[in-house]
């Protein structure tokens, strides 16, 4: 179970939308005894410190999504090395806890961005989980693994888990897709991929059905119109996913040597094993 905590506005005042329901999906998540990874905003540790305290304190791994939540092909290397730095500070100071986990807002990890690796690894995370392993309108980079690997320095990745659905790979298990994809046909593909390692994610807006519609920040109008409607089955679905056997925090996995020296490595040219 991954959670991306963020401000779909962008406005990250301290008594936000995204505090109330972060707040509901750690009850959710407590109800059911799930643990999981929740990769914060820097601006939400600065705008609401008692929140990342909150997650730490219910036994979830706290881990960075950026401090402004920029797709890293905007970034620079040395934007990124500073604005990641200062979001990693933010959150280990207000969680108490080390942080050694990132994901890139969007997925944005591609084979054009990858110059972030070593700057992950020089800041001290262990892991990331900012690849879609197929083509996607967006942010995709087809030819690396679909399940768990490590970059050549060593960082584990965790993939999105993807399904080839016709001419198409979907993300399917999480976000946007998993609202809008029936719930019957989601469990099926998580079935049959039962032996990979599968997670979900969420955002705290994913579950806000009383958002009155706003268009996000840097999105398109359709975009926004999509990212809007839609919310009221997500409850129930993700209940449904999470009935297939809560795993472990990402963290604990990359804490597990053995594990992480059975898993691929890659070559950046080509991004084959």
């Amino acid at each position: 179970m991954t959670v991306d905590v963020e401000d779909s506005l962008h406005r990250y005042d301290a008594n936000g939308r995204y505090v109330d329901n972060t707040r509901r999906i750690l009850a959710f998540l407590r109800e059911r005894k799930v643990r999981g990874t929740f990769f914060v905003v820097g601006r939400v540790g600065e705008a609401a410190p008692w929140l990342v305290r909150e997650i730490v304190g219910a036994g979830h791994e706290i881990a960075c999504h950026s401090h402004r939540h920029v797709p890293l092909q905007r970034e620079t290397p040395a934007s990124f090395r500073t604005e990641t730095e200062r979001a990693k500070e933010v959150l280990e100071q207000a969680g108490g806890v080390p942080v050694s986990g990132y994901r890139a807002p969007v997925f944005s990890l591609t084979a054009r961005t990858t110059w972030a690796l070593d700057e992950l690894a020089a800041l001290g995370f262990r892991y990331s989980s900012s690849v879609l392993p197929a083509r996607n309108p967006l942010h995709g980079f087809p030819g690396v693994p679909r399940t768990p690997f490590c970059w050549p320095n060593g960082l584990v990745e965790f993939p999105v888990p993807v399904v080839r659905a016709g001419p198409v790979s979907l993300p399917y298990l999480g976000g946007i897709y998993l609202r809008y994809l029936p719930a019957w046909l989601v469990l099926r593909w998580a079935r049959a991929r039962a032996a990979d390692v599968l997670w979900t994610y969420l955002h705290p807006y994913d579950i806000d059905a009383a958002q009155p519609y706003a268009r996000m920040p840097d999105t398109a109008a359709w975009a926004s119109w999509l990212l809007w409607l839609n919310r009221k089955g997500t409850w129930s679905k993700l209940a449904r996913v999470l009935e297939l056997g809560p795993g472990r925090p990402m963290g604990e996995l990359t804490a597990d040597r053995a594990w992480i020296d059975g898993l691929p490595r890659i070559r950046l040219s080509g991004a084959s094993t």
